[in-house]
Parts: structure tokens; C-alpha cells; sequence
């Protein structure tokens, strides 16, 4: 049953993500990648196969909303799979088998965890979508304003909506 449950709220992230954060364009090209959320809290589990084919999966529904040609699932899944190091170099422990409550850790911690995550996202994202070495400067200027704003929105959702169970299991 808790499997389904994160599949709903992926499923749901996923299709805000596409069909209404997608198509923002503030200035013309900043776009919050605000389902980024899901996978910086989902639990580690032994077996990381169904963790990255939810993040190919999720990718695919929003490059499929946004026509985007593949550049969603690419950085995806890319963040997914360094996601384990990130957890280890910012928190110092896995969070086996339990969300990662942002909320548990230093302010500091917090934001450098979705900044990095968010960072590491955007990176790939936009050297995948331009893809011409003549256009780096736009890029790094893309990127690092998609940062700083998926970055704020990341940090102001989390401390907004998070999840009150989380907040449960951590006091304990």
C-alpha cells in the first residue's frame, strides 16, 4: 500500500511538473523543477532499480508534456543516480528505508542539499538542451537562474507542504 501511495504522489508532482511548471517561462526561459522534491525525500532502499525507473518514468510523462525530446528523463535520471552521494556528503548517513525529512537537519544543510541537487539537475538539463558549445554563456546563465529560482521554490514547498507523517516519524 505505501508503494502505491508514492506512486500517486510521483504521479501527481510529475503532472504538475508538466503540464503547468513546464510552461511557466518566467523571463522567457526559467522553468522550477519542482518535482525534484520527490526525489531528494524518497526513501533508500537496498534494490535502487525501481527508484531509477520511476525517475525514467517520470522524466518520459514530462518530456511527453513538455516536448522536450528526452532532456527531462537524461538529467532525471542522471540526479537520481548521484543522489546517494549527495545524501552521504550533506547528511553523513543513508536514511535507509525512511524519507529524508529536510526538515530534521541544520537550515544550512537543507539548502545546500537542494541547491546542489537542484544544481547538478539544471546542469545537465541545459548543456542537454542547447547542446552547442557557442551558446555555453547562455547556458550557464540559464542554468544558474534556474537554480536560484527551482532552488527557492524547492526550499519554500518543502517548508510549506511537507509532508506532516514525516514530521511525525522524526520527532520520535
Amino acid at each position: 500500500m505505501n508503494n502505491l501511495i508514492y506512486i500517486f504522489q510521483l504521479l501527481g508532482w510529475v503532472l504538475l511538473q508538466g503540464i503547468i511548471l513546464s510552461n511557466i517561462n518566467l523571463f522567457g526561459y526559467v522553468n522550477p523543477a519542482l518535482y525534484l522534491l520527490f526525489f531528494m525525500t524518497f526513501p533508500f532502499f537496498e534494490n535502487k532499480t525501481p527508484l531509477l525507473i520511476l525517475a525514467v518514468l517520470a522524466g518520459l510523462i514530462i518530456d511527453i508534456l513538455s516536448h522536450t525530446g528526452g532532456v527531462y528523463t537524461c538529467a532525471t535520471l542522471c540526479v537520481v543516480f548521484l543522489r546517494p552521494i549527495l545524501v552521504r556528503l550533506f547528511f553523513g548517513q543513508t536514511f535507509d528505508e525512511q524519507f529524508i525529512n529536510l526538515r530534521q537537519v541544520s537550515l544550512t544543510l537543507r539548502i545546500l542539499y537542494i541547491f546542489s541537487f537542484v544544481l547538478i539537475f539544471h546542469l545537465i538539463f541545459s548543456i542537454l538542451e542547447t547542446f552547442q558549445w557557442q551558446l555555453w554563456l547562455f547556458s550557464l546563465h540559464k542554468t544558474l537562474i534556474n537554480v536560484l529560482f527551482s532552488g527557492v521554490v524547492c526550499l519554500l514547498v518543502e517548508q510549506i507542504i511537507g509532508n506532516p507523517k514525516r514530521k511525525e516519524e522524526s520527532y520520535r
